[in-house]
């Protein structure tokens, strides 16, 4: 019986050298309330005389490389479960198949997890080295926004990099979704998001979660990516056609971050640029024709600047008024064509009068003085200034007598 016992103890550590335990996989990182799996083969060189298997979980202040038996997970002897694992688990009982199934997982299940076996002997006892160690994501998701300076704004052309994380892990067996400004990004299902160039287009808040869920959604993220004015444009108030005398404002609209603060006006008359004005809106109290003409403005920030599209502006007279204009504008033409015309008679009147006088005229004068000659005026006409004059043209007929 002795040479049995000795025997016994020669060979024991040689058939423990034979016995493995394997885990897959090493590590796993679960949300709560899910289920997580442990897979589990052992091998032994008789697994005919197990005693029992369990799963255990060391505790708080034990070891955690499995040398110290700690909480009873599961245990082919039911009453030895602990409470807080009782109706959580499910063992696989299959010939040297350990694996074990834990529910509704919580943060509080996070830890090291070891299968041990036992046989009859008093010294067949083993346990699988290295175990499994179970990590609980707790929810909500956050984003974190990562670049690779250091405590500086996001500008136009940086690589930046969007993580979709939870506290304590992150699992990575499902599908992610990416949001941005709650519009699903398609292409983006992984929980690493990388922008390798930023632009303005980019800018927004994002938010990530599971693909095929939307109670795990993150608390959107700013990314707060800095650029130059673009877009630059003029607006008219108020819209439509600019009739005379009534008042109108531009306006110089931009797409900017941080906002465009720095302003400037221009009009385009004639092939010539002038300055007209360094704020945002440029106004016209009472429009003219003087007033037509293209404008455009540039807006500016720290990032740099961008001129608008040119903007034309037309003032319309009034019809009542144009009606005035054109019928001044005729009248004055018919006037200067009548003076023309009139003009043209009286020269005519002249040449034909003078065509038609005789060519004694003159000796008819001193013919005409001879006979008026004796002629006096009356006292009473010196008398009175004020007597007024009536002239008369005489036509003489012709006569052979000086009378």
């Amino acid at each position: 019986m002795l040479y049995i016992n000795i025997l016994l103890q020669l060979l024991l550590p040689a058939a423990v050298a034979s016995w493995s335990v394997s885990y897959y996989p090493r590590s796993i990182c679960a949300f709560e309330r899910a289920s997580v799996d442990f897979s589990c083969m052992f091998d032994c060189s008789d697994c005919r005389t197990l005693k029992k298997t369990y799963w255990f979980k060391p505790g708080a202040h034990q070891k955690q490389d499995g040398s110290q038996v700690g909480i009873s997970v599961y245990n082919s002897e039911a009453a030895k479960i602990h409470q807080m694992y009782k109706n959580r688990t499910a063992y696989a009982n299959r010939d040297k198949n350990c694996s074990l199934q834990l529910h509704n997982v919580s943060k509080s299940d996070t830890g090291m997890y070891f299968f041990r076996f036992e046989t009859y002997s008093s010294r067949g006892k083993y346990t699988g080295p290295g175990g499994i160690n179970l990590n609980v994501a707790v929810l909500p998701f956050r984003v974190t926004v990562k670049t690779k300076k250091v405590n500086e704004q996001i500008h136009e052309g940086d690589s930046v990099t969007l993580t979709c994380s939870t506290e304590n892990c992150t699992p990575t067996q499902e599908p992610f979704a990416w949001f941005k400004n709650q519009h699903l990004i398609p292409e983006a299902t992984d929980s690493v998001l990388q922008i390798t160039s930023v632009s303005h287009d980019d800018f927004g808040n994002y938010s990530c979660g599971l693909k095929n869920s939307s109670t795990t959604s993150a608390d959107e993220i700013l990314l707060d990516v800095r650029y130059s004015p673009k877009n630059v444009k003029i607006a008219v108030l108020p819209s439509g056609k600019i009739q005379e005398g009534n008042s109108l404002t531009l306006i110089c609209k931009s797409d900017a971050n941080p906002a465009a603060t720095n302003y400037s006006w221009f009009m385009i008359k004639e092939a010539y640029v002038s300055y007209i004005g360094s704020d945002r809106e440029f106004s016209i109290k009472s429009a003219s024709q003087k007033d037509d003409g293209q404008y455009f403005c540039t807006a500016k920030n720290d990032m740099g600047s961008q001129n608008s599209t040119v903007a034309a502006l037309k003032v319309e007279v009034p019809s009542h008024r144009n009606f005035f204009l054109t019928a001044t504008a005729v009248f004055l033409f018919l006037m200067a064509v009548l003076l023309v015309m009139f003009g043209l008679i009286i020269r005519r009147r002249k040449q034909f009068t003078s065509k038609k006088q005789p060519k004694e005229q003159t000796s008819a004068v001193s013919v005409t003085e001879e006979i008026y000659e004796n002629l006096r005026k009356s006292p009473e006409s010196e008398k009175n200034l004020t007597t007024n004059v009536i002239y008369v043209v005489l036509r003489l007929l012709s006569s052979t007598s000086d009378r």
